[in-house]
């Protein structure tokens, strides 16, 4: 179940990196008009990450499935009534990012503040809410519980590395950090994982372009374009 659960996830990340692309640049675009002092070009490829972990998000919680009113309104309010310890995980997993991304884009100092967790929560709420309403899916509790608890470890990750940054005065990182960051990341996304899975070919695949390792149907063919 947890590794069916991630690759669905991986698939819903390789169709986000267009979208999140495509929404960066018209950021960029607005930005410079906009504001007088220009960002930091570290700054774009922060937005750029987020754009592309909010739209997974969305995909990932059914938001952007067809909404419809006469869709059966399932909710469970008791919390841990039914628990399901492996659910529980990824749902603190998939919160996670949110305690880091947010504040590394908008925080510059080394406080802790609370605003970023409750942000976290409030954002399950309404994931749940539109669930409830729209989609048809359970309004969960526990998603609730475990979203926030995400979120806050995050963003625990994120304040201790800064109040560190703060303490012993170190430079936040450069174009150089970042790219290095970046090639590492490019270097995941054109490996192929369990099943021939590779996340770069299955961003081919949204074009249309027959790819090497097979996604398809699980296994390597040695044909085609591998990212």
């Amino acid at each position: 179940m947890l590794i069916s659960k991630l690759l669905i996830g991986m698939s819903f990340l390789s169709k986000s990196c267009w979208a999140g692309l495509i929404l960066t640049l018209l950021f960029f675009a607005a930005d410079k008009m906009v504001r007088k002092k220009s960002r930091r070009g570290e700054d774009y490829i922060l937005v750029f990450i987020m754009f592309v972990y909010f739209i997974t998000l969305l995909m990932i919680t059914g938001v952007f499935a067809p909404w419809s009113l006469q869709n059966a309104h399932n909710f469970q309010l008791i919390l841990f009534r039914d628990f399901n310890g492996t659910y529980f995980l990824l749902n603190i997993l998939v919160f996670l990012p949110m305690g880091i991304l947010l504040p590394a884009l908008f925080q510059k100092d080394g406080k802790f503040r609370r605003k970023y967790i409750v942000f976290g929560f409030m954002g399950s709420m309404g994931i749940e809410v539109i669930q409830f309403l729209f989609t048809g899916r359970l309004a969960d509790i526990d998603d609730v519980a475990a979203n926030t608890i995400g979120c806050f470890i995050g963003y625990l990750v994120f304040w201790s590395i800064k109040k560190y940054w703060n303490i012993r005065k170190i430079r936040l990182p450069g174009y150089g950090t970042y790219g290095f960051c970046l090639s590492l990341l490019g270097y995941v996304f054109g490996i192929p994982y369990r099943l021939g899975l590779c996340l770069g070919d299955m961003l081919l695949v949204q074009w249309g372009v027959p790819i090497w390792s097979g996604n398809q149907g699980g296994a390597l063919s040695f044909q085609g374009i591998h990212y």
